[in-house]
């Protein structure tokens, strides 16, 4: 038996949330599977955060999430007896009647019990919990608590507010254990607040974000590094963190570093590089960022050759709401560059934006031209001499003139 859970469930925490290592992970999920196959309801719970999606482990993890699996798993935990699993489910809101029906458990406060011994022994996955069900205020239906039991709302509420700053020390010992996760919360408590009963402390979760990174725990790394480069405007200290955090698997720690070389204010610049480290990003699919600033490159020819084709293809990839994709997109679908040509599509992400030289570049030879609308050289102009400086428009302004009776035209 191990020290607090059985052998391969120790040792599956360990891997799963001491380290973000994808190998030992996906070996640390094939013994999981076997434990289960045994009927080890805590390795059934660990099985079930697998397939709950990075938030539950990190962001590049090597399971894929499965809502179906995950409460199969998470079923068959509970009706073997796992405390951790009762925990879990009532912090994913998963915890339904008929999991209550088949806990073995009295109530929720004797699995909370369970794990609360676990953690008190130094169990830095069990004390990551206990200070979830104070941070989240679980303990309220853990304890069974409600308003009538007090003298009156502000009672009430104080004592939310005093249960909440009990999840401090949990978060502190388990972070400090080797417990990855808790440094989001442990940070967040400072850098946000808990609603109307703790107010943000700004500033605070800085320490917080330097010990993990000390520590070497690639987020941690990662979040620093963005502190340093995007709040402290230092990419000299960045930059090194960054390189830190990527090489122990970090992907986003990339576009970091990306940025950093596009910048040129810590480094030489170096544009090249710069897109080599967004592509080792983004070629993963979730950073949105990585591939708009791809797209931006390639548009531009920024660092490579103008390759339009390859403009869309990332940008089509970025899920972000922001009006530079739409800008570019839209000039690429208007006028045919990289993509089969759209004028409809073109004019609608264009519209999306806000001003910019893009946009004005890209409605000037809509109308210049009349592209998928009447044309009206004259409205073109306008547009296209509101880009400013922007090289295409300066260009396509070459092409047109005004006649001696005031009548914008082709020359």
């Amino acid at each position: 038996m191990g020290k607090y859970f059985s052998d391969v469930v120790d040792k599956a925490i360990e891997d799963l949330y001491y380290c973000c290592d994808n190998d030992k992970a996906a070996a640390a999920a094939d013994a999981l599977l076997l434990a289960a196959k045994e009927d080890d309801g805590d390795a059934c719970y660990i099985l079930s955060r697998c397939f709950s999606g990075s938030c539950y482990s990190w962001e590049y993890h090597p399971f894929e999430e499965n809502e179906a699996a995950a409460y199969a798993m998470l079923h068959q935990a509970i009706s073997l007896g796992s405390a951790a699993a009762v925990l879990g489910a009532l912090r994913m809101d998963m915890l339904t009647p008929e999991l209550r029906e088949i806990m073995p458990f009295e109530s929720i406060k004797e699995a909370w019990d369970v794990i609360y011994e676990k953690a008190e022994n130094g169990c830095a996955f069990c004390q990551y919990m206990i200070g979830n069900t104070y941070y989240f205020l679980d303990i309220i239906e853990i304890e069974d608590q409600k308003e009538s039991n007090f003298a009156n709302k502000g009672a009430w509420n104080e004592w939310k507010r005093l249960q909440i700053k009990q999840c401090l020390p949990w978060f502190e010992k388990a972070f400090s254990g080797g417990m990855i996760l808790a440094g989001r919360n442990y940070g967040q408590y400072y850098q946000y607040g808990r609603g109307e009963y703790i107010p943000p402390e700004p500033g605070k979760e800085v320490p917080i974000l330097r010990q993990g990174a000390e520590w070497g725990y690639p987020e941690w790394m990662y979040a620093y590094a963005h502190y340093l480069a995007y709040t402290e405007d230092n990419d000299k200290e960045a930059l090194p963190w960054a390189l830190k955090a990527a090489e122990a698997g970090h992907l986003w720690s990339w576009h970091i570093i990306g940025d950093i070389y596009w910048n040129g204010k810590a480094v030489e610049r170096n544009l090249p590089y710069a897109l080599e480290c967004y592509k080792k990003t983004a070629s993963y699919g979730n950073d949105s960022y990585a591939c708009r600033q791809l797209g931006r490159l390639y548009f531009n020819g920024w660092g490579t050759a103008v390759d339009y084709a390859q403009a869309v293809q990332w940008l089509e990839r970025d899920k972000e709401p922001e009006g530079i994709k739409y800008d570019l997109l839209g000039i690429c679908y208007l006028l045919g560059h990289g993509c089969r040509q759209d004028p409809a599509r073109g004019k609608a992400l264009l519209e999306r934006s806000e001003k910019s030289c893009y946009k004005s570049y890209g409605l000037g030879m809509m109308y210049a031209e009349g592209i998928g609308v009447r044309e009206d050289i004259e409205k073109g102009v306008e547009y296209l001499k509101a880009a400013g400086n922007y090289e295409p428009a300066m260009e396509a302004l070459k092409h047109y003139k005004k006649s001696l009776f005031g009548v914008w035209r082709r020359k």
